[in-house]
């Protein structure tokens, strides 16, 4: 570079600090500012109503296999809508597969289900127990699924049916009482409840309850064949004699037969088996209490006869006494010879004065 390139170098470089120096600093508006580039919000989730409507039609229609195949068009526009799963897993229980059942339940329980759609699943897995008759098993999903949905009185009955299969009379009763307490109009649930008073023996609470659900539905047959049972089983009912008791049983189930036939059904068996027993227990009691009858007579006979003896040997001993006479008293009684030996020598009478004794 040639000094007079230097010279007009240092001259441009002054020009430009000066420049810089005298040049006013400038702030930068907000409005200049370049935009800040906001985060991009994910779409809205889709909602694949029509989907899940058109599955659940075909579940009503029991068309099982066409409401799998809508909920599947319901999952693929919205993987995590647990209504498209609930419909899903019923159509899959109708058709047998248990184990998608449980696969979607697991789904479901990780997609965030609600109580109520959790406790649907929990019922469809203890019916599956219930198959396998895996009563244990079938009680605490049971108990899972009320608990889920305490208001519920289909849950609470479905529990107290185990319990009472189970013979599990104490825990069914308050299980059952809670059934009838959500819905009283439930027949089911109080035809249950009468059979669980009747396993600890509270017959009068079971009659009760059998003829609520007969008043609920008088065609109720299961209810009139209950009480039939009732009256067979039971000790005794209130103000009621045994041979009363059987011919209720008789006359309830005879009316259980009746409805049957008239429905188009076959009479069970023990059905006969039943009355004969009752009346065969009619006969047994009537010679029963034939039996006590004649015992009492016979008794009574005793005791009118010893009253009798009593007066007799009471008249004998002390004789009654004449006025103004005075009783002899009986002779002296003479023992009789030992037996065994000879009889002793009779008494000669007293001689007269001067006679001789013979020797």
């Amino acid at each position: 570079m040639t000094m007079t390139a230097i010279v007009r170098f240092s001259r441009l470089a002054s020009l430009l600090l000066a420049a810089a120096v005298a040049w006013p600093a400038m702030s930068v508006s907000a409005a200049e500012a370049p935009p800040v580039r906001k985060r991009r919000e994910p779409p809205p989730a889709v909602i694949p109503s029509d989907e899940v409507a058109a599955a659940q039609r075909m579940y009503d229609q029991r068309n099982y296999q066409n409401a799998v195949v809508q909920a599947k068009l319901a999952l693929n526009k919205n993987e995590r809508y647990t209504p498209a799963m609930l419909v899903m897993a019923r159509a899959y229980f109708k058709l047998g597969k248990y184990e998608w059942v449980k696969t979607l339940g697991d789904m479901m329980k990780n997609a965030g289900a609600s109580e109520a759609e959790r406790s649907d699943i929990y019922q469809m897995m203890a019916f599956m127990e219930v198959e396998k008759k895996n009563t244990a098993g079938a009680i605490e999903l049971f108990r899972k699924a009320a608990d889920a949905r305490p208001d519920n009185s289909i849950l609470w009955n479905n529990l107290g049916a185990q319990y009472l299969a189970v013979k599990n009379y104490r825990e069914a009763i308050p299980v059952l009482e809670r059934a009838v307490q959500l819905q009283p109009s439930f027949t089911k649930a109080h035809l249950n409840l009468g059979s669980a008073y009747r396993g600890l023996k509270q017959f009068d609470k079971a009659q009760a309850e059998y003829k609520q659900a007969l008043a609920l539905f008088p065609r109720y047959a299961d209810a009139v064949y209950n009480l039939a049972i009732l009256y067979l089983d039971a000790d005794k009912m209130p103000n009621m004699d045994l041979t009363a008791k059987m011919n209720t049983a008789v006359s309830y189930f005879e009316q259980y037969r009746k409805m049957l036939q008239g429905a188009g059904q076959s009479v069970p068996p023990e059905v006969d088996a039943y009355v004969k027993e009752a009346q065969d227990g009619i006969i047994k009691e009537q010679k029963r209490i034939e039996r006590q009858k004649k015992q009492e007579e016979r008794e009574r006979q005793r005791a009118a006869k010893k009253a009798a003896d009593d007066a007799k040997k009471a008249a004998g001993a002390v004789p009654p006494a004449t006025p103004g006479v005075v009783p002899t008293p009986n002779p002296p009684t003479v023992p009789g010879p030992a037996p065994g030996y000879p009889p002793a020598p009779a008494y000669s009478p007293i001689p007269p004065p001067g006679a001789r004794r013979s020797p």
